[in-house]
Order: C-alpha cells, then sequence, then structure tokens
C-alpha cells in the first residue's frame, strides 16, 4: 500500500500494484505518469476519481462511458495497442474524463477521447477515437437527476 495525497480526500492509501502507468502521460498533462482510481462510493462505482499520485491538486472526475451510452466501442490503432500491450480481443477498460461545472446537471463527458486501460499490466493510454463521438457529451438529459 501507498499513500497519496487526494484532492478531494485528503491522504488515502492505495494498493501499488492498482496505480496506473501512463507512458504519455494525458493529453495537457504529458509529465503526469501514476494515478490511482478512488471510489469512494464503492469498488467500480461512478463516479471514481483518477488522482495523480505525485500531484494532490491533479484530479479528473471519470465514468465509464458504455454506461452513458450502451453502444460504445472504441478502436485502437497498431501504435496504441503497443504501448497498451494489448491485441484484438484481450480485455480493456475505458473511462471517460468528466467536466463538472457548479451546477452538476450540466455535467459532460469527452466520449471521443477516452482513457483505456489494459487491466493486466495496469497500463493507459488516452486515446483519439476515429469514431463520431463528442468531446461534451451530457450525462443528465435535460439537466436533470434521477
Amino acid at each position: 500500500m501507498i499513500k497519496i495525497d487526494s484532492r478531494d480526500f485528503g491522504m488515502t492509501e492505495v494498493d501499488e500494484k492498482a496505480v496506473l502507468e501512463f507512458p504519455n502521460g494525458l493529453f495537457a498533462f504529458e509529465d503526469d505518469r501514476k494515478f490511482a482510481l478512488l471510489s469512494p462510493l464503492g469498488e467500480n462505482t461512478y463516479p471514481m476519481w483518477l488522482q495523480s499520485t505525485e500531484r494532490k491538486e491533479l484530479c479528473f472526475i471519470v465514468f465509464d462511458p458504455s454506461l452513458i451510452d450502451d453502444s460504445y466501442g472504441i478502436i485502437l490503432n497498431e501504435s496504441e495497442k503497443k504501448i497498451l500491450k494489448v491485441k484484438d480481443g484481450d480485455e480493456i477498460r475505458c473511462l471517460a474524463i468528466a467536466k463538472v461545472p457548479e451546477d452538476f446537471r450540466k455535467t459532460t463527458v469527452n466520449m471521443k477521447s477516452p482513457i483505456v486501460i489494459n487491466p493486466v499490466t495496469n497500463t493507459a493510454l488516452q486515446v483519439i477515437l476515429p469514431l463520431d463521438y463528442p468531446f461534451r457529451h451530457p450525462i443528465y438529459e435535460s439537466g436533470e437527476v434521477e
């Protein structure tokens, strides 16, 4: 276990083996390579927090895009597969970064540039999909919360 100082939850312990390694960082945060997924509402419960293990202030709220659009699918190019160490048919996990404004009912997620994770190696990569997904997809219809 390692301790990380999280933006929203203070000092938190995470399993060192669960830390995600981003060989290329995230878009606009290329120097930040290690993140932990925090799930304060319960394991694999969304939203989750993608927290940098090195910078407290660097944290993103993420959702599983397939829970927002059940037809969501991704296509990886050969370079992306090589970085992730996956081949066609291997299990992968996807996360979409959310933009949460003051009025949380106007939250959107980036469906075009998901984070793709190889759950075996915990290698992660943010990609830009060649598919027609929006950068800002609302998660609440008409701003209403169920």
